[in-house]
């Protein structure tokens, strides 16, 4: 049955998405982002609530309807990744220009969390509160370690859920991201011996055998998943990328020692313990040094892959909403990079996604100068966040 009573303002979404990019708010420098969005939610009459995280600013939490009912979850970060060099905008400017707002953080992901307080402030007394209890979370320290999701887990926020929405926007309004890579992090430490830098014979240089090692993983054979889709809606596949390699001096002596950080992000499904495959690697290439391989599992590292099933209601309920709205049925994909979803199907297990508005192929500007979104999603958005709540609630 249509939803027909979910319209949004274009105009309030799209002041709204602007006055959140004027914000400074580079990840560990979110207070006065935050404060702007409690003092709005509370000006709208929506009892917000400060959650503090250390070296953050605070998230703010929102909530309606009856005590103990399961509940949805409406999550977004306010926080940024820094200002990159090749802005010819004024990247706080939140200029609009052929359609499109430019601004650090328009894409990812201002436009989405102005979308999704617009359709929270508008779900706060409705139908739906009688049956579900409904949660609004602004969140920093995403593009960090996702400090202020993991500090929500902790706090209890997400306790009765039964479904979250992620507003991250990945593949724009033609896709729903019901799943996500991981990352598996590994340092190498690599242990030789020193010796005088003219006399090499002598020693054991760590970073030579440090770079035999990049140039195996630069050889590793990578999966392809056979059925999954990225948000660029290719088959989604395996990545790596060495991250670092930090070793040697500056006197004239043969390195003892250098370490090598790299991370794969793996798929759905797929490996996600590397340990004895990169020993077994590092065992074939007879190098002269003694190799440790330690695998970075603890909070801020560790990001699993997930994938929420297709049948969920929530993945129909999304579906069927950007269908209504959008005009036409969008794509299951799998995010490449990791997200807060991946810590909330992994902490918690609940059934997860991504929606919002975003971009894909050459617009697609996320962490990268002139930025930008194009505004004619904005509105759009609102109405798919309240119509998926909706269908939720069984209205």
């Amino acid at each position: 049955m249509p939803l027909t009573d979910v319209n949004a303002d274009v105009n309030e979404v799209i002041e709204l998405a602007r006055e959140l990019v004027k914000i400074p708010s580079v990840y560990m420098q979110e207070a006065e982002i935050s404060n702007f969005i409690y003092a709005r939610l509370d000006e709208w009459g929506l009892s917000p609530r400060r959650v503090p995280v250390e070296n953050h600013g605070p998230c703010i939490v929102a909530e309606s309807g009856a005590e103990g009912a399961p509940s949805v979850v409406l999550n977004g970060h306010m926080d940024t990744v820094e200002v990159m060099a090749g802005w010819e905008h004024d990247p706080f400017g939140a200029e609009i220009e052929d359609g499109r707002l430019f601004g650090l953080g328009s894409l990812d992901m201002k436009s989405g969390l102005a979308a999704m307080m617009i359709a929270f402030r508008n779900l706060f007394d409705s139908e739906c509160t009688k049956r579900r209890r409904l949660v609004f979370q602004a969140v920093p320290g995403e593009e960090l370690d996702g400090s202020g999701t993991r500090t929500l887990i902790k706090e209890g926020s997400f306790e009765g859920a039964e479904a979250v929405i992620v507003g991250e926007g990945f593949g724009g309004l033609g896709a729903v991201t019901n799943g996500r890579r991981g990352g598996a992090y590994y340092d190498f430490e690599v242990m030789g011996q020193s010796a005088h830098g003219a006399m090499p014979h002598l020693g054991k240089n760590a970073v030579v055998d440090a770079s035999k090692i990049i140039c195996a993983l630069e050889e590793s054979e990578l999966a392809v998943s056979e059925t999954l889709k990225s948000d660029a809606y290719e088959l989604l596949r395996e990545t790596q990328t060495i991250l670092q390699i930090s070793g040697g001096g500056d006197s004239l002596s043969v390195p003892e020692r250098c370490r090598v950080r790299f991370v794969r992000c793996t798929i759905p499904g797929g490996r996600t313990d590397l340990q004895t495959e990169l020993e077994s690697m590092v065992a074939d290439l007879s190098l002269v040094c003694v190799v440790k391989i330690e695998f970075k599992g603890e909070p801020g590292n560790l990001y699993l892959p997930y994938l929420t099933n297709p049948s969920e209601p929530l993945v129909k309920a999304a579906v069927a909403s950007l269908d209504e709205h959008v005009g036409s049925e969008p794509v299951l994909v799998c995010g490449v990079s990791e997200a807060d979803d991946n810590l909330i199907a992994q902490e918690l297990g609940l059934p997860v996604i991504c929606v919002g508005p975003g971009e894909s192929g050459e617009t697609a500007r996320y962490h990268q100068p002139e930025e930008s979104i194009e505004t004619s999603q904005l509105a759009t958005a609102v109405e798919v966040y309240t119509s998926i709540v909706r269908r939720l609630c069984g209205i």
